[in-house]
């Protein structure tokens, strides 16, 4: 990838597995980076702010945090639809089914701002997922797809670099801990490791039933918690070995390898 000196050039990092690797791998090759930027939705687990410091620390460099108004979530919980079958009604928490407006407001708006004035933004997508890949010809450039490598290379690549990120120790996929998208396993590490976090849920989903009449999933997650606090532990097992010094998921993780 060869480019000319005065283009200004962006690195879009999320924080997860791909982006991390094609961030480092850029920086071995050589290729010229103007700016990394990460998108922060105020939901993001405490782990990932660590873990920005130290890649942050790795390279030598800063990473430029996006971060939207913290009054901008109530604002849209709170709004009304606009158009639809729904309008009128008041919006309440982002629907599974559907794409989640709080991802558009924090996360595709502002990235999109700052990436309208770049003549080039490597966005991190693994080769075994180039589906995901952009269709409308722009600014966007996928290294790892070019360089076909998949997620397993990046995986096998950080933890030799010991920079793989330790939440997907008991987590699937990364982003905001409020996801209605994560799944029950992810549900139980939130109950059982992050108390104060599972508490704001809780409120939340009593909120979206007040305001819209429906849960934030299928049924309220008070029962959900009922179940847990009953001895219901989901049975999917972790899909990495923690590289690194993260206590609270590898207790978590320990903790479920017994009732396995």
């Amino acid at each position: 990838m060869i480019f000319q000196n005065n283009m200004k050039r962006i690195v879009s990092f999320s924080g997860g597995k791909d982006s991390t690797a094609m961030l480092l791998m850029l920086i071995e090759k050589g290729v010229e980076i103007d700016e990394i930027v990460f998108a922060d939705t105020l939901f993001e687990f405490p782990e990932l702010y660590d873990y920005i410091k130290k890649v942050e620390d790795h390279i030598g460099r800063k990473i430029t945090i996006l971060r939207p108004d913290p009054e901008l979530f109530k604002k849209w919980f709170y709004g009304k639809v606009t158009r639809g079958e729904n309008k009128g009604k008041v919006r309440g928490f982002p629907l599974k089914a559907f794409p989640c407006w709080w991802m558009r407001e924090s996360k595709w708006k502002p990235l999109t701002n700052m990436h309208k004035d770049a003549d080039v933004v490597y966005i991190g997508i693994a080769y075994d997922e180039k589906e995901r890949m952009s269709k409308v010809d722009g600014n966007l450039k996928y290294p790892l797809v070019d360089w076909k490598i998949t997620e397993k290379d990046c995986i096998d690549y950080l933890n030799k670099k010991d920079l793989f990120n330790c939440l997907y120790v008991n987590f699937d996929r990364l982003g905001c801990w409020h996801c209605p998208k994560q799944n029950e396993k992810s549900l139980y590490i939130l109950w059982k490791n992050y108390p104060d976090l599972w508490k704001q849920l809780l409120w939340w989903d009593q909120e979206t039933f007040k305001e819209c009449g429906r849960w934030i999933r299928f049924k309220p997650l008070t029962e959900t918690q009922k179940e847990f606090e009953g001895g219901k532990i989901p049975k999917k097992v972790p899909l990495y070995e923690c590289w690194n010094g993260c206590e609270s998921v590898k207790k978590a993780f320990k903790d479920k390898q017994k009732h396995l």
